[in-house]
């Protein structure tokens, strides 16, 4: 490649751009300049928060929903445009630690202050988050004289996962230097986003106890709130309009399950990106294509640095559900589907039925699976769980030597029921079995299938 062959590719590179205005307003990193169909959700966080301006503010706010719902999105942008002098605020993201010290450290970076060594405890982490705190908030001017302390906790999930490193009494620690703060004359809240509400949570008492029942929930958008969020996008970001058809179609794939806004924003994006390598205009056919990358995309981000067991429980509903050919499984389903997979050539031992449930609620908030409770008559309720990504996605990407062998398996298994049906002896079978198509599918032997399939 010489500079004349650069600059082809700089020109081709340019034309495919011709379609966009300004690609930064379909960047889910960039904070919008106005917030839709969010209005109430915004006042319900800027009530807790003004509590300051009379001494006190609640210690902790739970901010909570599914993902897509616009929940970090509205809490920045309160934080970012509260216009008092008395607030400050530190946004982390701890989906990047794996650990209760890896999110005290991120706090810590986020204050601007050095990152410890885990030898040195998570005390002197606390004590350290506390005195950049204190610093920040008496270098403030203020002529209220009364100053408050925002640290917003974002995919505060991730935090409570770490079982080993006792997240439960890293939140208390966090509580009690917010109360020590306060003997001060300094005021602290901590705001935590997450999927769930706390209550869903494995924490203590002492800390159910203290961090009350301030919360916000963010239900999911609604279709039509997904499509003006859209048209708001769409009409700074691209040179020119976007079919209404267009964006209705990306709302609907984005909203099969629940209205996530994030979604449908890079689904307009990819889908521009597509159609503008392609020379032609965006389509449902590029919008079809671009989910088809943003699912193979997501799963591989997600899961690429997943552990083990929690490849092997995405892998367990994937293969339940790309044998049986329904889509919802209960957690007792998901569980024997691990456990068979384990039976079949792994030497580890399996965790327990409780951790897989937890795996799964995991998964869930990755965005890899939905939810829903479902009755089982006598037995009560039970949670029923749903790949929202096709199986075989899953499956290449998490174990693909495996899974290539169990799509060749069922292929070969496809076509012996195939032969059986289409030979010569199917009907005079199928006539002289007194119980009939029942007796034909006994026949076949169900059962060596069921135990291929994981069921028995």
């Amino acid at each position: 490649m010489d500079k004349q062959d650069l600059k082809r590719i700089y020109a081709e590179v340019e034309k495919e751009n011709l379609l966009f205005a300004n690609k930064t307003f379909l960047d889910n990193l960039t904070l919008p300049s106005q917030i839709i169909g969010r209005e109430r959700k915004a006042k319900e966080l800027v009530r807790f928060l003004l509590g300051y301006k009379q001494g006190f503010v609640v210690p902790f706010v739970s901010v909570y929903g599914r993902s897509g719902s616009g929940k970090s999105t509205v809490v920045k942008f309160v934080c970012e445009n509260l216009d008092e002098d008395g607030i400050s605020y530190a946004f982390v993201n701890l989906r990047k630690a794996r650990t209760v010290f890896g999110c005290a450290n991120l706090i810590l970076r986020e204050l601007g202050q050095a990152s410890l060594k885990s030898a040195q405890g998570i005390n002197t982490a606390i004590e350290q988050i506390s005195s950049a705190v204190e610093q920040g908030l008496s270098n403030m001017k203020n002529n209220n004289n009364t100053k408050l302390f925002v640290l917003v906790l974002d995919e505060f999930d991730v935090l409570l996962y770490d079982k080993r490193g006792k997240p439960s009494d890293f939140i208390y620690k966090l509580l009690v230097m917010e109360e020590k703060l306060r003997e001060k004359g300094y005021l602290m809240c901590i705001v935590a986003i997450s999927n769930n509400v706390m209550s869903d949570y494995e924490v203590d008492d002492r800390v159910r106890s203290r961090i009350g029942t301030s919360e916000v929930f963010f239900e999911p958008y609604t279709k039509q709130a997904v499509i003006a969020i859209l048209k708001d996008r769409a009409a700074k970001a691209f040179s020119q309009p976007v079919d209404s058809e267009i964006l209705q179609y990306c709302a609907d794939q984005s909203s099969q399950e629940h209205g996530d806004a994030r979604r449908a924003i890079d689904l307009l994006r990819v889908a521009a990106e597509i159609a503008g390598k392609r020379g032609e205009k965006i389509s449902k056919m590029h919008v079809d294509a671009a989910l088809a990358r943003l699912q193979r995309d997501r799963v591989s981000t997600t899961l690429s640095s997943a552990s083990y067991h929690l490849k092997l429980t995405a892998t367990a509903l994937a293969r339940i559900s790309y044998l049986s050919q329904e889509v919802w499984h209960s957690t007792s389903t998901v569980y024997n589907q691990y456990r068979h997979i384990l039976e079949k050539g792994d030497t580890k031992p399996p965790l327990t039925y409780r951790r897989i449930a937890e795996l799964l609620t995991e998964l869930e908030n990755m965005g890899l699976v939905t939810s829903h409770t479902s009755s089982k008559g006598r037995k009560g309720y039970g949670t029923e769980y749903k790949l929202v990504v096709a199986p075989d996605v899953i499956g290449k990407v998490c174990f693909p030597d495996w899974w290539s062998d169990l799509v060749q398996r069922k292929i070969q298994h496809d076509k012996s029921v195939s032969s059986m049906f289409n030979s010569k002896n199917y009907h005079s079978t199928l006539f002289n079995n007194k119980k009939g198509l029942s007796g034909l599918i006994n026949s076949m032997n169900e059962d060596s299938w069921n135990k291929f399939v994981g069921l028995k």
